[in-house]
């Protein structure tokens, strides 16, 4: 008969995302791996992968062992209220890892809800049903009735977090249904129900090989586990940190032989605003007495614009007697036009009537001398 075995497995999966060490499932590795092993299930079927701490247990047994099992998990890689919501790249990594790790596992990922998915999985198919989707009371229930038939008989069924202090309804439903059939239970890691829901056959099975007593022994390989993570973590940090302080033990060597140079530096800049202050103080005595300067001029400025202002009122006025003494000249010019125009005719006149003297002292003339002629002929 096939024996219970207690490996030390090494989980691949982790140099891809070293955070699965440390997840929520990593306390249930070792479980999961070796009750791959101890069943070797031809059908494995995961509700809720995640990152896939739990798928790649699973698969990590069944490369190990070179065991023919189909392995199926089913998530909507989108995340829920309780888990949180996600983007596209945790997909990814799972599919990055699959084919880095596993890829001649028949591993199937099938991104669809748990109920879409089930229409395609065959009654009686299952031979080990892993249930890790939302923790809900309603949504566990639901779970595993719709999926109860999809089940072998003498199938198993794990659900996680069924431990008291998660305060899901996953714990009181986990309560509920393990009194109903053969299961065990482990506390570490939010808590991992194991049920027997169709059959004890593998239950026997593990008590015969005192499954109860691993029960504890796993407990205290995963406590051991991520307390030395815990540790490797704390001196890791220890070392970042010696590290870190002795670089800036240097860096404050530096900077206090900064401080010293800029200390001397200071200390002239010093002596140079105190200089400059004297400098400001004369400027400012200057500036004052500017000031009352500027005032004087000020006032004198004043008393030229009012001179100004008178003078522009004499101008504008004189300029009004400018343009009355044009006007007053250019009628005088036109008088004078008038007038010479008058002594030009009287001159005219004058001439004529010169010519017109002389004409009749020509002809009082000739008169003269017919006269004289007449008086001598008569003698």
């Amino acid at each position: 008969m096939k024996r219970w075995t207690i490996a030390n497995p090494v989980f691949e999966a982790d140099e891809l995302n070293s955070k699965l060490g440390v997840s929520p499932w990593s306390g249930h590795r070792n479980f999961a791996y070796d009750l791959v092993n101890f069943m070797k299930p031809n059908r494995i079927v995961e509700l809720g992968t995640h990152f896939g701490c739990s798928l790649f247990s699973f698969c990590q047994s069944i490369k190990d062992y070179e065991i023919n099992s189909e392995v199926i998990a089913i998530d909507t890689w989108e995340g829920d209220p309780q888990a949180g919501f996600y983007e596209q790249n945790v997909l990814e990594l799972v599919k990055r890892t699959k084919s880095k790790f596993f890829s001649e596992v028949k591993l199937s990922l099938d991104r669809r809800t748990f109920q879409e998915a089930s229409k395609d999985i065959a009654d009686n198919s299952i031979d080990l049903l892993h249930i890790d989707g939302l923790h809900t009371y309603e949504a566990v229930s639901e779970d595993f009735n719709i999926w109860l038939p999809k089940l072998k008989e003498e199938g198993i069924m794990l659900f996680h977090d069924t431990a008291d202090y998660t305060g899901y309804g996953s714990n009181i439903f986990w309560k509920e249904i393990s009194k109903l059939y053969p299961s065990f239970e482990f506390q570490q890691s939010w808590g991992l129900g194991v049920l027997f829901p169709k059959g004890d056959q593998w239950y026997q099975k593990m008590l015969n090989e005192n499954m109860m007593d691993k029960i504890v022994l796993y407990y205290f390989k995963a406590e051991n586990r991520l307390n030395s993570i815990k540790v490797n973590d704390l001196e890791s940090m220890a070392t970042e940190r010696f590290e870190a302080m002795q670089q800036m033990e240097q860096m404050i060597k530096e900077r206090d032989e900064i401080i010293e140079s800029q200390k001397v530096l200071v200390e002239e800049r010093y002596d140079a605003v105190q200089q400059m202050e004297q400098m400001i103080k004369e400027r400012d005595e200057i500036i004052e007495s500017q000031k009352v300067l500027v005032e004087e001029r000020y006032d004198a400025v004043q008393q030229m614009e009012q001179m100004i202002k008178e003078r522009d009122e004499i101008i504008e006025s004189q300029k009004v007697l400018s343009v009355e003494r044009f006007e007053a000249i250019q009628q005088m010019e036109q008088m004078i036009k008038e007038r010479d125009e008058v002594i030009d005719a009287q001159k005219k006149l004058v001439e004529e009537r010169y010519v017109a003297m002389l004409e009749m002292e020509q002809m009082i003339k000739e008169r003269d001398n017919s006269l004289n002629l007449l008086a001598e002929g008569n003698k």
